[in-house]
């Protein structure tokens, strides 16, 4: 520490990237001071790390909303009614269904019977002490020295019986299922309809089998036995017909964590949703299912560096993240390296690609440059012509260094440039250049 005209001045080495720093000055009385540490300023602030995260998952949530049943997503609640949530869960887990019940058909639970009851002499194939007793109490007329045996004995006959509480349950279960399928017969939408009727053939055929012709129906509630908790196949068996009342409320989340110091990554996937966001509320988003994936959490935003994901627009038109462009990349290919460029509009053989970059105002010159690589190196495969019509740096800079980027005199003199795009903000150009692109 340095003590300067203005104060008490110093350098200190913390060991974290990232974080908040509490000062305690000891005076006539103890002073604290907090102050938040940032690695360099291109970093978020928690607010705007919160604030970017909440609108990603807002978007994503409106997708699922607009995409109906053709995606799949995590619930909670209990809810018996019919729904497309409903749906979409027996639409893609049926076919586990089907495997878990051949398993169960297979090996099904029994239990050993005993019972009493006449059998001819000749039938009996165990003589037990019990049967013998009887047969000296009961005396016959048919009996003789040779055959000291009566014709019909009374005896006991033991035999599996599939009638446990757990087959019970099965059973029951499968009827509600069946109801269930029934009442999804009765809606308008064919594609719903017609496997509705195709599910409802599978259950009708599995209610059939020999082992359930002797199985009760199982009556009053149900209650999760030991064989439910630590079979594995009856486990997933009634988790199935769990989850399958569970959607009364859903949540979508995303697949991976991002760090508060990773800005560039979590900047790229929130602009991104903002462009989706841009097409879906002008009626442009078509398809966005692939956007999502099933984990064993629920339905979460599968965006990463590291896959590839796209959209489908009207027109035949898709909207890609960390698309890539490689040698052996069809209709599409690069000359030299693999390129992989953030957002990729492809509309009638033609790219526009959007690069983010959460990087202070001066280093806008240097990220445009690098764009060029996307022009000269993407060509179509067919004639090896270009394929990259305009490039486009999208940033959170408000454009003080370098006005000309942002200025649409330039943008349409080099097809490139940068949009200014942060969170709280709508960027009416960039949203009218994806229109336009789309419409035109």
């Amino acid at each position: 520490m340095i003590q300067t005209k203005e104060g008490w001045e110093g350098e200190v080495m913390m060991p974290f990237q990232s974080g908040m720093i509490t000062f305690t000055i000891e005076q006539t009385e103890r002073k604290n001071v907090k102050s938040y540490l940032y690695p360099d300023r291109r970093k978020l602030t928690e607010s705007e790390y919160q604030r970017m995260i909440t609108d990603i998952l807002t978007e994503a949530a409106a997708c699922f909303q607009f995409q109906g049943a053709k995606l799949a997503f995590d619930s909670s609640g209990f809810e018996r009614r019919i729904s497309i949530a409903q749906w979409d869960y027996i639409e893609r887990s049926f076919y586990r269904l089907c495997q878990l019940f051949r398993d169960i058909q297979g090996a099904p639970l029994r239990r050993l019977n005993t019972e009493n009851q006449w059998m001819r002499r000749e039938n009996v194939k165990h003589v037990t002490p019990s049967l013998l007793a009887w047969s000296e109490r009961h005396p016959s007329s048919g009996m003789t020295p040779e055959t000291p045996v009566s014709t019909m004995l009374w005896t006991e006959v033991r035999e599996d019986s599939f009638d446990v509480y757990e087959n019970r349950v099965i059973l029951r279960q499968m009827r509600e299922l069946q109801y269930l399928l029934k009442q999804y017969q009765s809606i308008s939408v064919d594609t719903i309809r017609l496997k509705a009727i195709k599910y409802n053939d599978q259950v009708s055929y599995w209610l059939r089998s020999l082992f359930f012709q002797k199985v009760k129906l199982h009556q009053g509630p149900i209650v999760i036995s030991q064989v439910f908790r630590k079979h594995p196949i009856y486990r997933s068996w009634f988790s199935w017909f769990k989850q399958l009342y569970q959607f009364d409320r859903y949540t979508v989340g995303m697949k991976n964590s991002i760090p508060l110091k990773d800005t560039y990554h979590l900047y790229e996937i929130w602009v991104f949703m903002q462009m989706v966001r841009m097409l879906r509320v002008n009626d442009l988003l078509l398809d966005a299912k692939k956007m999502f994936s099933l984990e064993q959490d629920g339905l979460v935003l599968s965006l990463s560096e590291k896959k590839e994901n796209r959209v489908r627009l009207v027109g035949g038109a898709t909207l890609a993240y960390q698309r890539w462009f490689t040698r052996s990349t069809q209709e599409f290919m690069t000359y030299t390296h693999g390129m992989k460029p953030d957002i990729v509009l492809e509309k009638e053989g033609k790219l526009y690609v959007f690069d983010p970059k959460y990087r202070l105002d001066h280093n806008l010159p240097l990220a445009l440059g690098e764009m060029h690589k996307y022009r000269d190196g993407i060509v179509r495969r067919s004639d090896s012509t270009r394929a990259v019509e305009e490039v486009y740096i999208i940033t959170p800079a408000a454009g003080v260094d370098n006005t000309h980027f942002f200025e649409d005199e330039y943008r349409k003199k080099y097809r490139m440039g940068a949009y200014c795009l942060k969170s709280g903000e709508i960027n009416q150009e960039l949203s009218q250049l994806l229109l336009g692109k789309l419409q035109g």
